[in-house]
């Protein structure tokens, strides 16, 4: 709190000190004109920082791109053996997603998100084999896919709505 306004008193001396050097230095008898050219040279040295601010934000973003593509070259570099992995190497490495057969069809589901109260599923994502289902989970696994953890089915919603309401009353 005091560093703040002691940063604060020092700006406004700083301003002050070159609003009184225009008066003395430059030898003007027109306040308004000397008054002109102070707020332009301050003006000038916020346009600066502004500047210098952005070719900060800059670096920091080509920074971030030049990481993003390394990241992307190690993810295809890690994911490229997947595809010639059998069946049973495939189901150990997408072991923390479930892959399901789906209800009243010939397909497989892998579960993406689960509800929070009960463990239903809620999203799947269907396929028409089971090694299509297998690669999906160890692509999203190898890729470092992270499922929402926040979500309810429908009755246990209208259920956890009850119980706040009952205690509110």
């Amino acid at each position: 709190m005091i560093s703040m306004i002691k940063e604060r008193l020092d700006a406004a001396l700083d301003r002050l000190q070159r609003y009184l050097s225009f008066f003395v230095h430059r030898g003007s008898r027109n306040w308004r004109t000397t008054f002109l050219r102070a707020r332009i040279h301050e003006l000038e040295q916020e346009e600066n920082a502004d500047i210098r601010y952005l070719r900060w934000q800059l670096t920091k973003l080509r920074a971030e791109n030049t990481s993003l593509e390394n990241r992307r070259n190690e993810l295809c570099t890690g994911a490229a053996p997947l595809f010639n992995m059998p069946g049973e190497e495939l189901r150990q490495i997408a072991c923390r997603y479930q892959v399901v057969p789906l209800d009243g069809s010939s397909g497989w589901a892998v579960v993406m998100e689960h509800c929070v109260f009960c463990g239903c599923e809620l999203e799947t994502t269907p396929f028409r084999t089971e090694r299509d289902a297998l690669l999906y989970a160890a692509l999203l696994q190898t890729a470092g896919y992270q499922s929402k953890r926040n979500l309810s089915c429908p009755s246990c919603y209208e259920e956890y709505e009850k119980s706040v309401e009952l205690s509110k009353d």
